[in-house]
């Protein structure tokens, strides 16, 4: 088991739910944070842009966690800058020590030709192996991540819960989803030992196939005794509202959930995760139970 862990990226969604899924394996957990201390954990003050705090990170730490990254952006050279470059930093800080870096990467790394961002997370991956070798680095590529306290997938289940589904994309689009709890419970089987991950990894829920947007709908349909309709809108139409978004995101500092990157994503249609299947692991949630009980937290916490 390891003695320390250090991480990147604890304030964000996954982060928070990694970060206190470790607290419970008893592992002794360095954080970098520029939002303040991080409660019950040794916390780092700075961020991916600054060597000195990553250095003091990565010291005498035997796994790195690599969690902190952009997501969205309507400034494509944004990824370039935090992902890419922020994990080399990270690597270059770590490469005189014996660390082993586990990094979380996405999906969309496997077609880094879609968007700006699946390029940033491939690149990513790349200067980890060139800077530290293959032999210290794990990576994983989760599909799209959901769970209590997720913003980013709330609008689809806001969508879900009033009836008509948006489906965007070509027709026959698949993918995989995970939920935060099983990707944390993922890391943590890696770190403390009771998994042994292969270099590359792509987990998902367990459901075969993945998911189509019908798949949803049904699903929504039997948790909420609601029928749920969908509505497929090809990438073509959302083209011109994509540019508006991006438009209005640079001018006014927003968080859309449409974006001409992330429409790039949609328009390839097919994120089913590829494996290899963890037989170790203990049975994970697929979105049938996931969905009720994310709904539920969106409804307590007044976000529904």
């Amino acid at each position: 088991m390891a003695e320390t862990v250090a991480l990147t990226g604890v304030t964000g969604f996954v982060g928070r739910q990694v970060v206190e899924r470790l607290r419970r394996d008893g592992l002794r957990l360095r954080a970098l944070s520029r939002r303040g201390a991080v409660s019950g954990v040794t916390t780092i003050a700075g961020d991916l842009a600054d060597p000195v705090a990553l250095a003091s990170l990565v010291e005498d730490a035997e796994q790195v966690v690599h969690l902190a990254g952009l997501v969205k952006s309507p400034t494509p050279a944004d990824f370039a800058r935090v992902n890419v470059q922020g994990t080399e930093l990270l690597a270059r800080a770590m490469a005189p020590g014996t660390a082993r870096l586990l990094l979380v990467s996405s999906l969309a790394a496997r077609h880094p030709e879609v968007s700006a961002y699946a390029a940033s997370k491939r690149a990513a991956e790349d200067v980890a192996l060139r800077l530290l070798g293959p032999e210290r680095v794990t990576i994983i590529r989760p599909p799209a991540v959901y769970g209590p306290g997720d913003r980013a997938t709330l609008p689809i289940f806001q969508q879900l819960a009033r009836g008509l589904l948006i489906a965007p994309g070509p027709r026959g689009a698949r993918f995989s989803l995970i939920t935060v709890s099983d990707l944390a419970e993922l890391i943590s089987a890696a770190l403390t030992g009771e998994l042994e991950l292969p270099p590359l990894l792509e987990p998902d829920d367990g459901h075969p196939g993945g998911y189509g947007w019908g798949d949803l709908a049904a699903i929504a349909s039997r948790t909420t005794g609601r029928r749920v309709r969908t509505l497929r809108v090809p990438t073509r139409l959302l083209r011109q509202p994509a540019r508006l978004a991006d438009l209005l995101a640079r001018r006014f500092a927003l968080e859309l959930p449409l974006s001409e990157d992330k429409l790039g994503e949609l328009g390839h249609g097919q994120w089913v995760a590829g494996g290899p299947p963890l037989s170790a692991l203990p049975p994970r949630i697929t979105f049938e139970r996931g969905f009720g009980a994310t709904l539920d937290w969106y409804k307590e916490a007044g976000w529904l």
